[in-house]
This record gives C-alpha cells, structure tokens and sequence, in this order.
C-alpha cells in the first residue's frame, strides 16, 4: 500500500486545525461548566416546581437571557477560531513568512 505524501503546508494546516479544534473545545466546555451552575442557582431561588413555570418569571427572563449570551460567546469563539485558521492558510498558500 502506497500513501500519499503530505506536504509541509497541509501538514502545517492539520495540525493548526487540531490546535484550534482542542483551544475551541476547552473555551466551550469551560464556559458551559461555569455557567451551568446558573440553572441550579435559580431553581433554588425561584423554588419552583416545574421546569416550564421557571420562565414566567423575571428568574426565568435572566436564566434565557445567560444562554443566549453564552451561545453568543461559543459562536463568537468559533468564529474567531476559523478566523485564525483561514489567515493562516492564506499566508500559507502565497508563501509568506508566518510571523512578519
């Protein structure tokens, strides 16, 4: 069996995607283990009984309002990453020093 040899620059491109993949992944699991000690916080306070009566209150408008900013930050975060990537693979693809 025969492989395909890789060049330095696809070489250079998997392994930066496997950095940015383990740095995105590491910020998310970060973010969603700090916040997720939101939801237990305002179940205690609030002292509702049902999940879905949690949300007709101003706890419940706070609790929405924290996911939606921590899929904001995760999408944010994300977007930076491929940011990264695609500079890098473009200075890559024209030749230039990486570090000018």
């Amino acid at each position: 069996m025969t492989t395909n040899p890789i060049s330095p620059k696809e070489k250079k491109l998997r392994n930066l995607r496997k950095i940015l993949w383990i740095v995105f992944s590491a910020i998310t699991i970060t973010i969603l283990l700090v916040s997720s000690l939101s939801l237990p916080a305002a179940l205690l306070i609030n002292k509702t009984t049902s999940f879905s009566a949690l949300f007709n209150n101003e706890t419940g408008m706070v609790l929405l309002s924290l996911l939606a900013i921590i899929l904001v930050k995760i999408a944010v975060i994300g977007i930076i990453c491929l940011l990264i990537y695609f500079i890098f693979k473009y200075r890559l693809e024209k030749d230039d020093d990486l570090f000018l």
